[in-house]
């Protein structure tokens, strides 16, 4: 199971993934995903120490979750790499930045937060009494990387999150995204440095992946 969740965070879909596993075991797209869902309380465990957060850079990216428009906030830690956290909501206003930069002072305290030039990000720091920052252009790449890395995933499937139930609270796509982000903090070896952000082993991803969730189980 573990492995054919690996296979898919890094090929471009479920059916591949499905595909891919063929001749190990026989596993159905589906039941790839139902295992992907199971994962995500396990790899929400996975936090990074506010000790180490300097600096938060702050984004959003659309999505759809049943054809119906939804936004990811994101937010990144340049320095360290890292996809700190994330929320999701139906809209895109100054409301929903509040409640999202709440939750990252709540978790990593008053750090400077930089942002694009969206008009709800000043306002929302000012109630928070959080420092403010507009990046320039030259830093636009730092939380580019971070968000091309998730967009990359999303458009594999026209960043659509289907869903067959008559009521959907999101939690499904919640699950995804947990899941990307301890496969992009803890297991996926960055370009540049050829290591995970927050790994310093030098297993081989598939091992390094298999063996953080077995040592979260126990």
């Amino acid at each position: 199971m573990l492995y054919g969740v690996y296979v898919y965070l890094c090929s471009n879909s479920l059916r591949r993934a499905s595909k891919i596993l063929e001749p190990m075991v026989e596993r159905s797209h589906e039941a790839i995903r139902q295992w992907i869902q199971r994962l995500a309380p396990i790899c929400d465990r996975f936090c990074v120490d506010r000790r180490l957060v300097r600096t938060i850079f702050v984004d959003e990216t659309m999505i759809k979750i049943r054809g119906k428009q939804a936004w990811i906030w994101v937010a990144y830690e340049p320095a360290l790499r890292v996809f700190l956290s994330f929320r999701i909501s139906y809209n895109q206003s100054g409301l929903d930045a509040i409640l999202f930069l709440r939750e990252l002072r709540g978790r990593y305290g008053r750090k400077p937060i930089w942002t694009d030039e969206g008009n709800w990000y000043p306002d929302a720091c000012r109630y928070l009494r959080l420092e403010h920052h507009v990046y320039p252009d030259e830093w636009k790449n730092l939380i580019e990387r971070m968000n091309q890395a998730l967009k990359d995933r999303l458009e594999c499937f026209d960043d659509l999150f289907p869903c067959l139930g008559d009521e959907c609270n999101g939690e499904h796509v919640y699950n995804w995204v947990s899941v990307f982000r301890f496969f992009h903090n803890h297991v996926r070896e960055n370009e540049d440095t050829g290591r995970a952000p927050l790994q310093e082993d030098h297993l081989p991803e598939y091992q390094r992946f298999i063996r953080l969730i077995r040592e979260a189980l126990t």
